[in-house]
């Protein structure tokens, strides 16, 4: 009894894996072909297929770091100072291929013309959904570092400005993942001025839930930031953001079939989307390099400041035109993501001397893309 009670088990647990099996691949399915519950007076959905897509892009990346802080010079007299530091490239040229199927594509491109940086890798990845979708983003940027000191204003006697270019290489590495959930998702269809899954009818618009998790970091070596007038050397941080905004779009010519011989819809759509978002969670992590007065590199002290909620944005706009088989469209996409301490230098990090007071740290991640994308449906 109890041998054939345990084959009955294994039975039916096989059996239920199977089932499960099977339920996973139809969600998928199902997500891939097909659009649910939706008003069909103001959303078309083509039958799913595979795609192929050529582009063209524009990338620009860039590292931003304000130091402010105060000095005191005597007889009660301070004066502002600032010390500023970045790492960008130079604008990003790629062409690429991209393949598809319903709502999910994969591309790769390359870099064409003059190189944007040293060193630098990308990868993105997107699923763009009807009620929700997926965009996972990785870039790695090497060039040189560039930091500047200003003491007072210009024109004062006490002024003085000077900047400086590391002749070794710094490193920016950005990885994000964002997600979006559309409220009105039965007559709003967020993809159809991004990719030929869904097509727009008539103008229309929703209210969106929008969230981010991101990693970033500079990485500055002691050899690249000798010298230089950055007051803190490398640094890392870990954002979770949540927020909303408003996506719509404005369709300025639609022609549904009207013979068997017309195969595709004849659309021009237009999409403005726009979602401020709070970082609820905004961790940083500094460091210092300390040198002997030979210059040598010697030690290094490590900070770790958990700041405040800051608010941040990412924006997009887009157009796209259906015309048969072929699909052309034209994207935009800016993030912009901002974090602010008072604690990212502190006495335990920094020796900081007496004459140096109000220190304020603020920097921000900015990137933005513009795409041109030509499809075909087979």
């Amino acid at each position: 009894m109890r041998k054939h009670f345990l084959l009955i088990l294994l039975f039916v647990g096989m059996t239920s894996v199977q089932a499960q099996d099977l339920t996973i691949w139809q969600k998928a399915r199902n997500f891939l072909t097909k659009a649910g519950n939706i008003d069909t007076t103001r959303i078309y959905q083509p039958e799913a297929s595979f795609t192929l897509g050529l582009f063209t892009t524009g990338q620009k990346a860039s590292f931003d770091v304000d130091v402010n802080f105060m000095l005191a010079l005597g007889n009660d007299k301070k004066i502002t100072g600032l010390t500023q530091y970045n790492l960008r490239e130079n604008l990003c040229q790629k062409i690429g291929m991209e393949v598809g199927y319903g709502n999910v594509s994969l591309g790769y491109g390359f870099e064409v013309g003059t190189r944007s940086a040293m060193k630098k890798r990308a990868l993105a990845f997107n699923i763009l959904g009807k009620s929700w979708g997926l965009h996972m983003n990785y870039y790695k940027i090497t060039n040189p570092f560039k930091s500047s000191l200003t003491i007072g204003a210009e024109g004062d006697t006490d002024y003085f400005y000077d900047e400086f270019t590391s002749t070794e290489l710094a490193e920016l590495r950005s990885f994000s993942i964002d997600g979006y959930y559309v409220f009105n998702n039965k007559r709003f269809a967020y993809p159809a001025a991004y990719k030929k899954s869904m097509v727009q009818r008539r103008t229309a618009g929703s209210w969106m839930l929008a969230a981010r998790y991101m990693q970033g970091s500079l990485y500055n070596s002691p050899e690249a930031s000798w010298l230089s007038y950055n007051l803190l050397d490398c640094y890392s941080t870990l954002q979770a953001s949540l927020g909303g905004g408003y996506s719509a779009n404005i369709v300025l010519w639609h022609k549904d079939p009207v013979a068997p011989k017309d195969k595709g819809l004849r659309n021009l759509t237009v999409n403005l989307t726009a979602m401020p978002m709070i970082t609820l969670f905004n961790y940083l992590r500094t460091t210092t390099y300390y040198y002997n007065e030979e210059g040598v590199y010697s030690h290094k002290k490590i900070a770790k400041i958990l700041c405040y909620p800051m608010p941040n944005f990412i924006g997009s706009a887009a157009a796209g035109l259906t015309l048969g088989k072929f699909y052309f469209s034209v994207q935009f996409a800016y993030n912009w993501f901002y974090f602010r301490s008072r604690d990212a230098m502190n006495s335990s990090q920094v020796d900081i001397p007496d004459y140096v007071d109000g220190i304020d740290y603020h920097g921000s991640f900015q990137d933005w893309t513009l795409k041109g994308l030509f499809v075909y449906k087979f």
